[in-house]
């Protein structure tokens, strides 16, 4: 497999992720709070911690993906990308 296939792929895996993690934890959030204005405590508090751990991930893939960027832009290739106006 080509490097220049593997950066891409890892960067659209991880702007996917990016897009996807801020919803699960939206989702997780409120499916807790309804679990705990149903009186399950337990289910909220699971939901709570499930919710915080992709928190933490969240900003790691931030944090990943913009590393991988500038990775790709050093080792990309000479080119100058065209961008119409000339």
């Amino acid at each position: 497999m080509s490097q220049k296939l593997l950066m891409r792929r890892s960067l659209i895996f991880l702007i996917v992720f990016a897009i996807v993690l801020p919803i699960c934890i939206c989702v997780l959030v409120a499916l807790g709070g309804l679990l705990g204005a149903m009186g399950d405590e337990v289910g909220s508090r699971v939901l709570w911690r499930v919710s915080l751990a992709v928190g933490i991930l969240w900003p790691i893939d931030l944090i990943c993906l913009l590393l991988l960027q500038g990775i790709s832009l050093l080792a990309g290739d000479d080119q100058t990308p065209r961008t119409g106006l000339e």
